[in-house]
């Protein structure tokens, strides 16, 4: 044996242990290098690389651990994980399938497979792999929590409250499973029985911010604005501990207070928060806004700050520093402000005017189909509670522009291979690919300037276009995000912007054909 290997075991045992599976890779790489035949370490290897993130990577050192431990039940299912975040649905069903029937009483591989399910859209079979999983394992929360979800997306709300309601009585302080039984007791029994679930889980688990932003967006989706700001307050602030103390409301007169504002969630969040800021400039402040550097030369244009920076110069620990979501509750709103007023760049402007104008004629619609967070595209790893997807029909939109006149422009974001090809032979003529204008806030600014309609899912251009002043047409997947309302054609939030909802029953039908009805009473169909 190798003098140093002994040495090297040890340290990857130390560090697994801990936790600490990252500091495990130069370990792990000297002693495959010793001994190219440790399927133990390459397995290991592969575990670090899906935790980072690189699934091709991982692949390749699983497939290794594998080929030299065939039966072995843990690395079949780590290959079936990776292979699962590279879309290779059927390798990793195959891999998951080998390592349940090696195994039969492990219960990784069973979840891991109806996940798999749920991803190909299969979720009768999804909720079949859940249960057993659930039987293999009734003390694991994540089985009912995915079971409650996949039956919840089926529509079967009175199921999905049966299986959750059964797993909270097991786990009580499962954060996951409190947020999803709220959601399907939205579904299956009203506003007011989610929101009172909601107030029982905060109690059950203060400490639990995800489930105390969940309570606070059922009361502003249901109009109680004061309310939902003041439980906003103890939501769980990425990368942070809970708040040992939730901060006061601010002075009428702040004549000579600098205030630093702290951005926090995603770009449109920011935007949006943001439209409190004049309430602080009103009383006398001076605001510093720390941003994202894409929003950064977008603020500084508002003129509504005393500085822009870069949030990544904000030292640590400066008590005057606001978390943006805290201002609503700060400044005692009760109704909603105007969206914060923004300026497209001129040359920005003119630039897109001339892309458009080589590419067609007006009236100009643009078009956005999905935003968030899709669990068919989420990692195993690193996974967020509050991820929130929103998307519409991709070829039914298409089918619905194909009627209009004018040009069309595709504003989505990230589009999948072809997807923008798909969408462009459903309407039946060339559309405009401007998917890169999502990588700089300021061409997406300046696009959404020219555009005459916009048709989307609630996504950062929202923000945008309300802030140029100009409206769209939001289609709003069920359950609707807080912004958009429990019901009703319009939002509070959004003046201007006409709203189109899938109802319960998850089928968009009615909205579409809404759609279509205003789009060509609105230009001469």
């Amino acid at each position: 044996m190798h003098p140093d290997y002994p040495a090297l075991v040890r340290q990857v045992d130390e560090c697994m242990a801990q936790g600490r599976v990252d500091d495990a890779e130069p370990a792990l790489r000297a002693m495959v290098g010793i001994n190219p035949r440790e399927h133990y370490a390459w397995s290991l290897l592969g575990e670090v690389a899906l935790r980072r993130g690189d699934a091709d990577i991982a692949v390749g050192y699983l497939e290794r651990a594998t080929a030299l431990a065939r039966n072995n039940a843990l690395y079949l299912n780590l290959l079936g994980v990776a292979q699962t975040e590279l879309g290779r649905y059927e390798e990793a069903m195959a891999a998951l399938r080998k390592a349940a029937r090696v195994k039969p009483a492990y219960v990784e591989p069973h979840y891991n497979l109806g996940k798999v399910h749920e991803k190909r859209g299969d979720l009768a079979a999804a909720c079949e792999s859940y249960r057993r999983a659930m039987a293999l394992d009734p003390d694991n929360p994540d089985p009912p929590h995915q079971l409650g979800r996949a039956l919840y997306l089926r529509g079967d709300y009175g199921g999905a409250v049966k299986t959750l309601e059964e797993a909270v009585a097991r786990h009580p302080r499962d954060e996951a499973c409190a947020m999803m039984l709220g959601t399907a007791l939205g579904a299956a029994r009203g506003a007011e029985a989610a929101i009172a679930w909601y107030r029982e889980a905060v109690r059950r688990i203060p400490e639990g911010g995800s489930v105390a932003r969940s309570l606070a967006h059922a009361l502003l989706r249901e109009g109680d604005i004061r309310d939902g700001w003041r439980e906003y307050l103890r939501r769980r602030l990425i990368g942070s501990a809970p708040r040992e103390r939730l901060p006061e409301p601010l002075a009428q007169d702040l004549n000579g207070t600098q205030l630093v504002l702290r951005a926090e969630q995603g770009l449109g969040d920011i935007l949006f928060f943001l439209r409190y800021a004049p309430a602080l400039v009103a009383r006398g402040a001076r605001v510093v806004a720390a941003v994202p550097a894409r929003l950064v030369s977008l603020l500084a244009r508002t003129g509504q700050f005393t500085e822009v920076i870069d949030e990544q110069a904000l030292a640590e620990g400066d008590p005057a520093q606001i978390y943006v979501g805290d201002l609503p509750f700060l400044v005692g709103a009760d109704s909603p402000p105007l969206a914060l007023p923004l300026r497209a760049d001129s040359e920005r402007v003119e630039v897109w005017r001339a892309r458009l104008d080589a590419f067609g004629s007006g009236p100009y619609f643009g078009f956005t189909w999905r935003a968030g967070t899709d669990f068919r595209r989420q990692t195993e790893f690193g996974g967020e509670l509050q991820a929130l997807h929103k998307e519409a029909p991709t070829t039914v939109l298409g089918t619905l522009a194909s009627s209009l006149p004018g040009t069309i422009v595709s504003l989505q974001r990230l589009p999948d291979a072809g997807e923008v090809e798909s969408f462009a032979g459903a309407v039946g003529r060339p559309v405009l690919d401007a998917a890169a204008a999502n990588q700089d806030l300021e061409d997406a600014l300046a696009l959404l300037a020219l555009l005459d309609e916009y048709v989307c899912v609630s996504n950062t251009n929202v923000h945008l276009r309300a802030g140029l002043g100009k409206g769209g047409r939001v289609l709003v997947p069920y359950p609707p995000e807080w912004r958009w309302m429990a019901d009703g054609d319009s939002s509070p939030w959004f003046p201007g912007f006409a709203v189109y909802r899938q109802p319960l029953d998850l089928r968009w039908d009615d909205a579409l054909a809404r759609l279509a009805g205003d789009l060509g009473a609105g230009h001469g169909q």
